[in-house]
């Protein structure tokens, strides 16, 4: 049988850190709410990666579909797998630190319900984390798919990954590491608190910058993911309101780094990530939302042509929007 973990607010709130009993290799932390269509589809791209001690953490987070019974059966089948259930929808930070807390594996692989990793994903990262201590964290290349299987893009076009000890810097500016794509070391993880749960979109970003101060960043050039691009993802929900947790988030970084950085790569890193940002806005057609970055990136000097071309081209969207609606 499977091992059923059901955790009241009361004893989430009595646990003062995460426990250390390192007893696998890898636990495989998966928040899950109503997934029940393609959990299944990512479990199985775990238990491919050919890894003899391996757990997989399933942490329900108040579903309401079938996301439970399924798998509760899939567990019955394979003893690696262990269920554990949040005692109402928390968000995926506070399911990912149950599934932390309760992870036994020297290292952390971190997966969503709806994504999938390729052959050879963990024994490659495996490979490169386990060659050198200093190592924080690895990753690797992914590709972007539609629901229906169709190729999107590839994950390092866009977004170029930095490697090494200065890759904290990239990751101010935009954010290089999907969430599937990391392995990390759960003793790390573990001093850093885990995720920040006051932090509704941004907190993957947010640990990863927390660990990259700490350690180096290494990213596999291989596509060992399949990062699917889901109409009601979670960025998606929260695209324009993200703005307003994710800024203040880096800020606080940035000012707590600044003795690190010059006065040139302060204002490049907040300029570079308001124009990124502003274009992210404008083409999911928050027209709106993208002018005051665009404004931003335009006084901190980045691309200012651009920057400020793209103000009115926001305007004139914005009202013709408006008029077809």
């Amino acid at each position: 049988m499977m091992n059923q973990v059901n955790t009241n607010p009361d004893e989430q709130d009595s646990e003062s850190d995460f426990g250390l009993d390192v007893s696998v290799d890898v636990s495989v932390i998966i928040p899950a709410f109503n997934a029940a269509s393609t959990i299944a589809r990512a479990i199985d791209s775990v238990t491919q990666q050919k890894i003899d001690s391996l757990e997989i953490i399933i942490i329900d987070d108040g579903s309401s579909d079938g996301t439970v019974d399924l798998c509760i059966a899939l567990a019955n089948n394979n003893p690696a797998i262990r269920l554990l259930r949040m005692p109402r929808n928390g968000g995926v930070s506070a399911a990912r630190n149950m599934g932390i807390r309760a992870a036994k594996g020297k290292y952390l692989a971190f997966l969503d319900a709806d994504d999938i990793w390729l052959e050879g994903k963990l024994s490659k990262q495996l490979a490169a984390i386990t060659s050198d201590d200093s190592i924080a964290l690895v990753s690797c290349n992914s590709k972007f798919v539609s629901e229906s299987g169709d190729f999107l893009k590839e994950g390092h076009i866009n977004r170029p990954p930095v490697e090494g000890t200065d890759a904290w810097k990239t990751l101010l500016i935009y954010n290089f590491l999907p969430t599937p794509t990391v392995l990390t070391r759960r003793n790390l993880v573990v001093d850093l608190g885990g995720f920040d749960e006051s932090l509704q979109v941004g907190e993957d970003l947010d640990l990863w910058i927390k660990l990259a101060l700490i350690g180096k960043v290494r990213v596999l050039k291989d596509i060992l993911i399949h990062y699917y691009d889901s109409a009601g993802s979670l960025m998606k929900r929260h695209h324009a309101q993200s703005q307003s947790i994710v800024f203040p988030m880096l800020e606080k970084h940035l000012i707590a780094q600044q003795d690190k950085l010059s006065t040139k790569e302060i204002r490049n890193i907040r300029g570079q990530h308001s124009f990124q940002t502003g274009c992210n806005l404008f083409f999911s057609d928050e027209y709106l939302a993208s002018i005051p970055v665009f404004f931003n990136a335009l006084t901190q000097g980045t691309r200012p042509i651009k920057s400020f071309l793209y103000i009115p081209r926001a305007l004139l969207m914005l009202v013709y929007s408006k008029l077809r609606s």
